[in-house]
């Protein structure tokens, strides 16, 4: 695919969950928003006020969807479930202290950089890219030259990103609930723009 040098992607992740605070696992659960979610939401409408967006996609999972629209409450919302997080399957509720009961190597592997399925029904990082980036790219190649929002997940958006950029491993950090990162299309390739803000 390519793409004229003003194409825009602001990724936009999910505001604050009751999940997030108590350091549960999430993955395909359907969890809402918390109130200081809605606020980060609040806040993140004011950021991004002054951007003009040609669409706003978001997974169709309830805190992704809820940000979408405290974000940008006048925008028809595109859903598309290869916008979810990783499913993480049995683990989805469990604390970072029960995952690691189950799975005591859990640490070392992500140290060390190895992909491990996350939960024997869940995903592996290089399933979530293989269904992420083509999504992301069709969505940017749909509004080829102009601004789009995407909001999504924490982890889908980090692993998205270091794929369109070509980067290996973990250089860019993880979005904080609410923060969003800007990818623009320059000389063949996709630039990061900013990380993280909020």
């Amino acid at each position: 695919m390519t793409f004229s040098h003003a194409t825009r992607l602001v990724l936009l992740r999910h505001g604050e969950t009751d999940h997030n605070a108590q350091g549960r696992f999430q993955g395909h659960a359907d969890v809402p928003l918390n109130e200081k979610g809605r606020r980060q939401a609040e806040a993140a409408r004011e950021r991004l006020a002054t951007y003009h967006f040609d669409a706003v996609h978001t997974s169709p999972l309830s805190r992704a969807v809820e940000t979408a629209r405290i974000a940008r409450p006048e925008a028809e919302l595109v859903m598309d479930e290869r916008l979810m997080e990783i499913n993480v399957g049995s683990w989805a509720g469990l604390t970072w202290a029960e995952v690691h009961a189950l799975m005591p190597d859990y640490e070392a592997k992500y140290a060390d950089g190895v992909d491990f399925r996350r939960s024997p029904e869940g995903e592996t990082l290089a399933e979530v890219v293989e269904r992420g980036r083509p999504a992301v790219l069709e969505i940017a190649e749909r509004h080829d030259g102009g601004s789009v929002l995407v909001v999504s997940h924490g982890l889908f958006l980090n692993r998205v990103l270091h794929s369109l950029l070509g980067v290996e491993g973990r250089v860019l950090g993880s979005l904080t609930n609410a923060h969003h990162s800007e990818l623009g299309y320059s000389h063949g390739a996709w630039r990061l723009l900013a990380h993280n803000v909020g």
